[in-house]
């Protein structure tokens, strides 16, 4: 398929394997008609880059989400990638918020803008933390963190185990 970069369609019919096809093996009518599929866009993808506003590095490993607005419930998710801040999610067109997944990362990192209008967007103070897909074409996020007070340091990906008086294996053995 010759379909937008944006777009993750898949076959929905066709009365042939389409990862096998081997036209020199029809016969009869299939020989005349060829292959016929009809094929369906399931979704559109956000794509973006994070990073971290005091050092313009992304925050590796740092998992976000897209949710509904109404109740919050993530539709999509996905975990900064360390090359260029990569962030990916598969969606279709609607209204979504942007936000840190549950867990340490939340501890670490706050949003300071979503991105929705290049690298220098507003903060979410003012402009929110909404992300809009209106297009078939997709859309890309350039979404800015930032490190709350005392986790400057902190790694997302080196997560530090609860104080609860047990030992290490007690520890990883809770997780």
């Amino acid at each position: 398929m010759d379909v937008p970069q944006a777009w993750l369609v898949r076959p929905h019919v066709s009365v042939h394997d389409l990862d096998n096809i081997h036209l020199a093996s029809f016969t009869g009518v299939d020989k005349i008609e060829g292959v016929e599929a009809i094929f369906n866009l399931d979704y559109i993808v956000v794509e973006g880059h994070a990073r971290e506003s005091a050092t313009n590095t992304p925050p590796r490993g740092l998992q976000v989400e897209l949710s509904t607005l109404r109740n919050s419930t993530p539709i999509a998710d996905t975990q900064v990638v360390a090359n260029l801040g990569y962030v990916q999610f598969k969606v279709k067109p609607g209204v979504f918020r942007l936000e840190i997944r549950e867990g340490y990362g939340r501890e670490v990192y706050e949003i300071e803008s979503v991105g929705n209008e290049g690298w220098n967007s507003p903060p979410v103070t003012s402009a929110g933390t909404e992300v809009t897909v209106t297009s078939l074409e997709g859309l890309t996020l350039y979404p800015r963190f930032k490190r709350r007070e005392g986790m400057e340091v902190a790694d997302v990906l080196d997560v530090p185990a609860k104080e609860t008086g047990t030992g290490v294996m007690e520890n990883m053995m809770a997780r």
